[in-house]
């Protein structure tokens, strides 16, 4: 893959409007079909064929999700899925996503190590985390000691609708709770975690580096107490995929906190709320931290508080030393 070393001149690298065209009829196409035949056939089953798509394909359908709940054990990743799945191949080129390089050299050398194990903690979130799922099926090239082994926690509503649960789970998704964390890291997985989390989404910005981690030490806790490394992990181009609106922030924050979920206000390419702008993403990765403690697994207040002191230097130092090079020395990061 080629290098992100290169200078960027702008934020908003324009690719070929064939690419484009391509990025947006599929993506807006391919979903929209996708939520239009499995409501359709659920839905539909349910009220006008309850003894035959009802029946056969509805209930077997739910009583496996309550059944399995494979987003509370260990997902169901479905790595060619990632891998080559067009519509992710075609959105990676629209958006020219790529993994900076070289990695750290550590990162390098801890990742080769038998047993290695991490969570990367990215940010920022963005408005619907686009860079997340087209990443799930390049990282085997950066991390291919672990990227099987790597699940993403992801919030819960994704798995209560039909296709963007499929689309989840298949791209290494696993429900965010506390016991599914514990329970993987125990079995020698990887994490991802996205930590500003709908907090941070709801406040995405465009034009504005802003991540939500003032008040987020959970994912520090957990790492300290599984003994396990944090990669700080900063995405660019991110916050700058959709134009974004502040209309009735008030209003949706309420909800998001009453009611558990997020209602961003956004457009794409083209007025789309499917298709993201063609921007450059790159993701960079910085070296894992480890965090002292006296206590291994134990760690006090103070120690959190001190771990979570340095992550928060070491993802301000990632996005101050590559923001030139990558064209967004214009900016500074904004810490919530």
């Amino acid at each position: 893959m080629a290098s992100s070393s290169a200078a960027q001149p702008q934020h908003k690298n324009e690719i070929d409007g064939r690419t484009q065209l391509v990025g947006v009829l599929c993506s807006n196409g391919i979903f929209l079909g996708m939520h239009a035949i499995f409501w359709s056939l659920m839905l539909g089953g349910i009220f006008l064929y309850p003894r035959t798509i009802g029946l056969y394909l509805t209930v077997p359908y739910l009583g496996f999700i309550i059944l399995s709940a494979p987003e509370r054990k260990d997902g169901q990743h479905w790595h060619s899925f990632s891998r080559t799945f067009p519509l992710f191949r075609i959105l990676r080129n629209h958006l020219q996503l790529e993994i900076q390089y070289p990695l750290p050299k550590e990162l390098i050398e801890e990742e080769k190590k038998k047993g290695a194990q991490f969570i990367f903690a990215v940010f920022p979130h963005g408005v619907n985390s686009d860079y997340r799922i087209l990443m799930d099926g390049i990282l085997h090239e950066s991390f291919p000691n672990i990227a099987e082994k790597i699940r993403t926690l992801a919030a819960t509503i994704l798995f209560r609708v039909i296709s963007l649960r499929e689309l989840s789970l298949w791209t290494g998704c696993v429900d965010a709770r506390r016991d599914v964390a514990n329970r993987l890291l125990d079995r020698g997985r990887s994490l991802l975690v996205l930590p500003g989390g709908m907090d941070e989404q709801i406040r995405t910005t465009h034009g504005r580096e802003q991540i939500y981690l003032k008040h987020r030490k959970g994912f520090l806790k957990l790492a300290m107490r599984k003994g396990v490394p944090v990669v700080p992990v900063y995405v660019f181009g991110a916050s700058d995929l959709y134009y974004t609106s502040r209309a009735f922030f008030g209003l949706r924050l309420k909800i998001m906190k009453n009611l558990g979920f997020c209602i961003p206000l956004f457009i794409g390419k083209w007025g789309s709320p499917l298709c993201p702008l063609p921007v450059k993403t790159t993701i960079v990765f910085g070296n894992a931290l480890k965090f002292d403690m006296k206590e291994i697994g134990n760690p006090t207040q103070s120690e959190l508080d001190a771990a979570h002191e340095l992550f928060m230097r070491n993802i301000r130092q990632l996005f101050d030393e590559n923001k030139v090079k990558l064209g967004y020395g214009d900016r500074e990061l904004e810490i919530l």
